[in-house]
């Protein structure tokens, strides 16, 4: 999206590290494992941290670029190279105002989030944001504030067993009381009922198991037990899998695996 991603330091200053060092300062991939112990060694443990610096760059890219956007805008530092916002946008990044203005807007709800000393969210909860899903809690955000925002996403990622995506969450939103004041109490109810309710219209009918009686007769319904699983949804299967496989099951799925 950047045209100039070679541009010097800052008036008075060093340039920032930019993604575009922390890549550079990346090693070359190893053609095989530097080492085999169960533990990662000093080295290892030193690389991995910096490549997971690297990935956590791009999952908060929307945030840092959303805040950096509002700072050059409303301080108008746009202005030493250009006479608008929107042409220092167009020129600078080949991004329209529109997609600024979603980053701007999206910003405050992803730091409040991230702040999770704060909210109460596990690292596990921050690591599952993503742009989508804040987004969706952007409306929530401009009427009551972050922290209600907050509330939403917290009471979805506290219903066990649902994957809190974009769409869980505009579930969720869609299904807040309305009105000028936000009431935390009534919102987190009608939030969880929400996305419950999303969650057992998304989740698959697990088939029952059959008798040895019942199994000498043919199965109505699907063709097969093949056509009865939830191949199109990986979660749905894995779930499916994980309650019904006996220790006997995996290891016969190990063997087939290991065949192809």
């Amino acid at each position: 999206m950047g045209r100039r991603l070679n541009s010097g330091a800052g008036v008075g200053g060093r340039r920032p590290e930019s993604a575009t060092d922390v890549a550079l300062k990346l090693p070359t991939p190893p053609q095989r494992p530097i080492a085999d112990t169960p533990v990662l060694i000093g080295e290892e443990q030193e690389v991995f941290a910096r490549c997971e610096a690297a990935i956590e760059t791009l999952q908060w890219a929307f945030w840092a670029a959303g805040k950096a956007l509002q700072i050059v805008r409303d301080g108008r530092l746009y202005r030493g190279t250009h006479k608008t916002f929107d042409a220092y946008l167009e020129d600078r990044w080949d991004m329209s105002r529109g997609q600024a203005d979603k980053l701007i807007r999206t910003w405050p709800v992803a730091e409040s989030l991230f702040d999770s000393q704060s909210n109460g969210l596990t690292p596990i909860g921050v690591k599952k944001l993503n742009q989508a899903t804040v987004l969706e809690l952007v409306p929530v955000a401009d009427q009551h504030g972050v922290e209600a925002a907050g509330v939403v996403y917290r009471t979805a990622l506290a219903v066990d067993g649902v994957p809190v995506t974009a769409e869980v969450i505009k579930a969720a939103v869609k299904a807040l009381p309305k009105g000028e004041k936000f009431d935390v109490k009534a919102a987190t109810a009608a939030a969880r009922k929400a996305v419950e309710k999303f969650a057992a219209v998304a989740r698959p009918a697990i088939p029952k198991r059959r008798s040895a009686r019942s199994a000498e007769k043919p199965a109505a319904g699907p063709a097969s037990l093949s056509d009865a699983l939830p191949w199109g949804s990986p979660d749905a299967l894995d779930r499916l899998l994980r309650e019904h496989m006996t220790p006997e099951d995996r290891v016969m799925l190990a063997k087939l695996l290991a065949v192809d």
